[in-house]
């Protein structure tokens, strides 16, 4: 989305993410929490059209260099700040985009924020999105620097007997300590499903979340690209294409890599939990998933706060 026009370049971020399972929980209560969100995105768009606090590190997804706009952050390095810069902010009008892991799954409590916004699911295999976790995170596992109380863990997390746990882990926590590495990492990915599963059913403006399939962003490129152009009421720039080659798709997808690591996860799972991957894998190949609406893995927000 970035590489459309009008369009801020995509930001991670874990305010959001933090805040909504702090309002289900009545942790804090919504006005508080969303005073604390436009005040950040007001900030964060003041600062993009001031190149402050913006990301240049080369080789990171959400890089200023790999952006449309590239030239133009790196122009204003140099830019005054000042009242002015809302004025051009305003006359500009561009759509931010903001990644989000979690939101599907808290979005009846995120609706009664009232901020206008449009939200394009991305969900993919879960053989494939448990295993790229499992992969990503196990060399630090073990090199035991990746632990609960790391301080780069950056989601909200309850304490337990003298140990932080996942928010996730409420009511569970020892069930969730016995589990092995890739246990852990599949039980973040079920509860997430069945969270959202269940909000979704709930959530009576469906016509703000445009599902969109892994699978057939990767294979049907094109088409998936139109309904996202539609969705947002964007049109791509000479940009987009630049972007889709550098992800190398369309392409088709690899069936014999995704069997193997299909073996890899039932050799660290128990029966139970994987059992439990292979209902939600049928689904998705039978693309039941969409019609009974799930979640899986990135959330991308378009949040206009004015």
């Amino acid at each position: 989305m970035s590489s459309f026009k009008k369009s801020y370049p995509f930001q991670h971020q874990a305010l959001l993410d933090n805040l909504m399972p702090l309002i289900k929980k009545k942790s804090i209560n919504l006005l508080a929490a969303k005073s604390l969100l436009i005040n950040y995105y007001n900030q964060n768009i003041y600062c993009l059209n001031i190149s402050r606090q913006m990301n240049f590190r080369p080789d990171d997804n959400s890089s200023l260099t790999k952006n449309k706009d590239y030239k133009f952050y790196k122009k204003n390095l140099n830019k005054k700040e000042g009242d002015y810069v809302i004025d051009e902010i305003n006359k500009k009008n561009y759509l931010p985009v903001y990644v989000s892991h979690d939101l599907l799954s808290m979005i009846n409590v995120f609706e009664k924020m009232k901020f206008p916004y449009q939200v394009i699911y991305t969900y993919r295999h879960p053989v494939d999105n448990i295993f790229s976790l499992f992969k990503r995170y196990k060399k630090l596992e073990l090199n035991k620097k990746y632990n609960l109380n790391n301080p780069r863990i950056y989601q909200i997390m309850i304490k337990k007997n003298n140990s932080l746990l996942p928010y996730y882990t409420f009511g569970e926590e020892k069930y969730f300590k016995k589990l092995n590495f890739a246990e852990k990492i599949a039980f973040y990915y079920l509860y997430s499903l069945k969270t959202s599963i269940k909000e979704y059913k709930k959530f009576n403006k469906k016509k703000k979340i445009l599902f969109i399939k892994y699978d057939d962003i990767t294979t049907k490129t094109n088409e998936e690209l139109k309904k996202i152009l539609k969705f947002t009421s964007l049109k791509a720039s000479s940009f987009t294409n630049k972007t889709l080659r550098s992800n190398k798709v369309p392409r088709k997808i690899d069936l014999k890599r995704r069997n193997e690591k299909k073996s890899i996860l039932k050799k660290f799972l128990r029966k139970k939990i994987y059992d439990e991957v292979l209902k939600i894998e049928k689904k998705y190949e039978e693309k039941s998933l969409f019609k009974l609406t799930w979640l899986l893995w990135i959330v991308k927000i378009v949040i206009k706060i004015n």
